[in-house]
């Protein structure tokens, strides 16, 4: 059989900025979301360590991993806790948008494969896209649990 060379695509000017535009939007909405998760990161450790001595918590959390203890957790640990899984989870949400809007930036600085990086470039904003879904159905479920067991 005959293999069929795919021509690749040269964006125009306008094209190629509309692209970079974007890129750079993606970028700094991902050092937002960066920036949000590592003081969601912070303030829950810092809510954890004003909520329990220091001791105590060591003992908490050495009774637990050693099955000596019950996990019996107050409301507020458990909702730092909460805050503490979302803000790694927002952290690697924006790492995950940065590495997106890097990659939609190499569309625009590689000549001759257009079309190979912007569906490099589509392939990681569609895993970010599903990461975002997943968020909010994890925000929902939290919602919901906090409304039923709260």
């Amino acid at each position: 059989m005959f293999k069929i060379k795919s021509q690749e695509y040269e964006f125009n000017s306008i094209q190629n900025e509309l692209l970079w535009k974007l890129a750079i939007k993606m970028r700094n909405f991902a050092y937002l979301w960066t920036s949000m998760g590592i003081f969601a990161l912070v303030s829950g450790i810092f809510a954890l360590l004003l909520q329990t001595k220091a001791n105590n918590l060591k003992q908490l959390f050495l009774g637990i991993l050693t099955g000596t203890r019950q996990f019996e957790v107050e409301t507020i640990l458990k909702f730092v806790f909460g805050i503490l899984v979302l803000a790694v989870y927002i952290i690697f949400i924006g790492k995950s948008t940065l590495q997106a809007a890097t990659k939609l930036g190499h569309v625009v600085n590689t000549d001759g494969n257009y079309v190979t990086s912007l569906m490099a470039a589509l392939r990681k904003i569609d895993r970010v896209c599903l990461l975002y879904y997943q968020l909010a159905i994890m925000l929902v479920v939290t919602i919901w649990i906090n409304i039923i067991f709260g």
